[in-house]
């Protein structure tokens, strides 16, 4: 078991105000980047946070197509971090793109498989969920303009600890198990189970791609041909994966008439007219709409 510990930010000058039950503004001085919260959580221990620090990102990845489960992913210039919260329709709460205030005080950082996650005290399954009826403790929404999130193209072999829970995507690469389901199913049970399969790049290094096995579109075939795939890096193990966001997936099967634009964050207009996808478009779509999502690509160069 994980030895529990809990710390005192030094260079944060405020009261502990853990306790009130509504989200608190907190000063200036208490202000953190994610990388910078992160960095105080040693791998070793848990660390219960008990003065003011407040970090600030954009939503990356949520529970829409059922991609996540009880978390969402926020990302600023300097990371990202996963935040484990209860609920279901947490899309709902954090669309794509929505900027975030999260106040940390009385909140958990935990290592599980060597990436720190954020949320309330761990068990041995990593970062507990933040009750929906403390959301409005812990969250805060800024009255600002929502924008695309930053996307980082990458090859397999760029992909570092830096990356952990940020926006990428890989270009020209393909599925090694091409129609195949993306989920494997448990001959038991009849249920999709979380499944890893590879993509291939045009030299032939390979990489992860994990999909959990509630995911909406589990059971169906994998694109063949070679394509786009967007979403966050995740690691657990020793090993990075990558997490398909927004089912951010552009692969041409037959023809370039044929190539199919599933996501939520990326694409000319949002190709919104032209989706084929079965699972979670009407959700998708109105959420995009709502956030002006299909006005930009998404996609930084």
């Amino acid at each position: 078991m994980k030895t529990i510990v809990s710390v005192s930010l030094l260079l944060l000058a405020a009261c502990n105000t853990a306790t009130e039950p509504e989200f608190q503004e907190t000063p200036q001085a208490s202000q953190l980047s994610i990388a910078g919260l992160k960095a105080l959580c040693d791998g070793r221990s848990a660390l219960r946070i008990s003065q003011d620090a407040t970090i600030h990102g954009q939503v990356v990845a949520n529970d829409l197509y059922g991609e996540f489960s009880r978390e969402i992913i926020l990302q600023d210039d300097s990371g990202g971090i996963a935040v484990a919260v209860e609920g279901d329709d947490l899309a709902d709460r954090f669309p794509f793109g929505m900027p975030v205030e999260v106040r940390c005080n009385g909140l958990w950082l935990a290592d599980y498989g060597g990436k720190v996650g954020l949320g309330t005290e761990p068990d041995e399954y990593g970062s507990g969920t933040i009750p929906q009826e403390e959301i409005e403790r812990y969250f805060s929404f800024p009255e600002t303009a929502v924008e695309t999130p930053r996307t980082t193209r990458l090859a397999f072999e760029e992909v570092g600890s830096l990356h952990i829970d940020t926006r990428v995507r890989f270009e020209g690469v393909r599925f090694v198990e091409a129609g195949k389901p993306w989920c494997d199913t448990d001959p038991e049970t009849g249920r999709t189970v979380t499944t890893e399969r590879e993509i291939m790049d045009a030299n032939g290094a390979r990489f992860l791609v994990r999909t959990l096995g509630n995911c909406d579109y589990a059971e169906e075939p994998l694109p063949s041909r070679s394509g786009i795939l967007g979403g966050v890096i995740d690691y657990f193990g020793g090993k990075y994966a990558l997490r398909v966001t927004f089912r951010e997936v552009v692969f041409s099967d037959e023809t370039a008439a044929t190539a199919r634009y599933q996501g939520g964050g990326f694409g000319e207009d949002g190709d919104k007219d032209g989706h084929t996808g079965s699972h979670g478009r009407d959700k998708e779509a109105d959420l995009g709409e709502k956030n002006g999502l299909f006005r930009a690509s998404g996609w930084d160069r």
